[in-house]
């Protein structure tokens, strides 16, 4: 009786086993059918599939090879999906239910080209589909590894933007559900590593319109990778919204963030909140608040492709209500102790158009700035500045002085690695200087004129004795109003050697 017990199981199991065979082997065209027709209602895409098979011993297993996805209206030359090899899983029960369960799907060649919002639903406006009924298909478990997203922009002459994904877990996969998941992916620029989780779906038909939630965390990004900066970049933050609209919060931390045109690494961190079209990558900066030693910035602004230019353009509007000058020129001037003190409110706009030069020499900023407090920390600076005050005021070299540099004032703009002043003016007491000129940030040149203006004559900022004396004779050729004497003045020279003089063409003109 055991014996003819085993024998029934033996025979029994390879009779349901041969029928399994049957069924699902004479099936494989139908399944293969099933899926393709699956895939394109519910992505309402064109499906080319190359090589479907079916193995059901141990487990239900199906193969594929080359998968391609294109949505039915998609222009661009590269189809929305790319699979070079995919296996899906399942037990034989799973396959029997409706809907039809997987236990995992793993793909190999994973590429995913997100084509342009479409003007239509860019203007429209339309929300993503939120049906959560069950589609025909549930995996558990999806797995791509050395996977790739690209960003196709709006511009066909621009490059699209690669991102490679290293791991890639999607859970509880349907067509009509909100999927969690798990990535890690490299940012091409700055360079870094890329950890998100949260939640992607329910899909829509158009691709930019699908919701997406989580957080990420950006690690070790290197600066470098950007020409002109440099430091070692960390992030972290939370993200939500539809795939072309993503509402990114988080904060940076830059310890060692630095500029090539001079100056020394500082520490650099902000707290931005940001809207991010997931579909071509650009950037809308809603606020960023940003702090580099005891001096903070507020901007806001874009970082978007333009037509015709490979890359992005970044343009803000800053703003600086009581930085400390000498914070700036830690980090931007050569030099191991920061010439000027003071108090700096800053106003500009900002622009770095895209381009192979480094980031100084591609550097746009048109704005006005006031500085307070001001105080020349070079003893030398500061002891000409105090004997050229006197002299404004008439008085003895041993009379007392009051604070050297009361304020400045400027309005300038900056390009092509210059900086350019229409208006540069600064007080001592006893004077007012007048300036327009340019200033090398890399080059450290000096090219400055304007004026001179003293509450004394010459004569009496000469000292009297007969030196003033004898020039009594010029006291009205350069007197001006009120002024004891207006004179043209010339500064060049480099910034560790400024050569301060009188320029004598424009004297010659104002003395005839």
């Amino acid at each position: 009786m055991r014996i003819a017990r085993w024998f029934i199981a033996i025979v029994g199991g390879a009779l349901v086993a041969l029928w399994l065979a049957a069924v699902f082997g004479s099936r494989t065209s139908v399944l293969r059918d099933a899926l393709v027709r699956a895939v394109r209602d519910k992505l309402d895409a064109d499906v080319d599939l190359q090589v479907f098979d079916v193995d059901i011993f141990p487990t239900v297993r199906i193969n594929g090879q080359g998968l391609r996805l294109r949505l039915r209206d998609q222009k661009e030359a590269k189809p929305l999906i790319e699979i070079a090899h995919f296996e899906v899983r399942s037990g034989i029960w799973g396959m029997l239910q409706r809907p039809r369960r997987f236990q995992s799907v793993t793909l190999e060649g994973l590429t995913i080209t997100i084509p342009p919002r479409s003007d239509h639903d860019r203007d429209s406006g339309r929300a993503a589909a939120s049906q959560t009924r069950e589609g025909p298909v549930i995996i558990q478990e999806v797995i791509a590894t050395n996977a790739a997203l690209v960003l196709v922009p709006r511009e066909a002459a621009k490059q699209p933007k690669r991102f490679d994904i290293h791991d890639l877990r999607l859970e509880s996969v349907g067509f009509d559900r909100s999927m969690p998941f798990h990535a890690t992916l490299t940012n091409p620029l700055p360079k870094g590593l890329i950890d998100a989780t949260g939640a992607f779906g329910p899909w829509h038909a158009e691709p930019g319109l699908t919701p997406v939630k989580g957080r990420y965390t950006f690690k070790n990004a290197d600066l470098n990778t950007i020409k002109g900066i440099a430091g070692t970049l960390s992030s972290e933050g939370e993200f939500s919204g539809q795939l072309a609209e993503i509402d990114v919060r988080g904060t940076t931390s830059t310890p060692n963030f630095s500029v090539d045109v001079g100056g020394r690494p500082l520490p650099l961190d902000t707290t931005f909140h940001a809207v991010v079209d997931g579909t071509n990558g650009d950037t809308y900066l809603k606020r960023v608040d940003a702090k580099f030693l005891e001096t903070a910035l507020t901007a806001s602004g874009a970082i978007t492709g333009e037509p015709g230019l490979k890359g992005r353009t970044v343009v803000l509007d800053v703003t600086m209500q009581h930085g400390k000058i000498d914070d700036v020129l830690r980090m931007a001037v050569k030099s191991p102790k920061p010439v000027m003190s003071g108090t700096l409110a800053l106003q500009t706009a900002l622009r770095i158009p895209p381009g192979p030069a480094k980031v100084a020499d591609r550097l746009e900023l048109d704005g006005r700035f006031a500085l307070d407090d001001a105080r020349f920390t070079d003893p030398s600076v500061h002891s000409k500045l105090v004997t050229l005050s006197r002299r404004s005021q008439g008085k003895d070299q041993s009379e007392p002085n009051g604070r050297v540099l009361s304020g400045m004032r400027g309005v300038f703009a900056v390009k092509d690695g210059v900086a350019r002043f229409k208006a540069l003016t600064f007080s001592v007491p006893g004077a007012d200087v007048d300036l327009a000129g340019a200033y090398g940030l890399r080059s450290e040149q000096l090219d400055f004129t304007g004026t001179f203006s003293m509450q004394a004559t010459i004569s009496e900022a000469a000292g009297g004795g007969l030196k003033g004396l004898a020039l009594k004779a010029v006291d009205p050729l350069f007197k001006q109003g009120d002024r004891g004497a207006v004179l043209p003045i010339k500064i060049h020279g480099t910034r560790e050697k400024p050569e301060f003089g009188l320029d004598v063409k424009k004297a010659l003109k104002v003395g005839s």
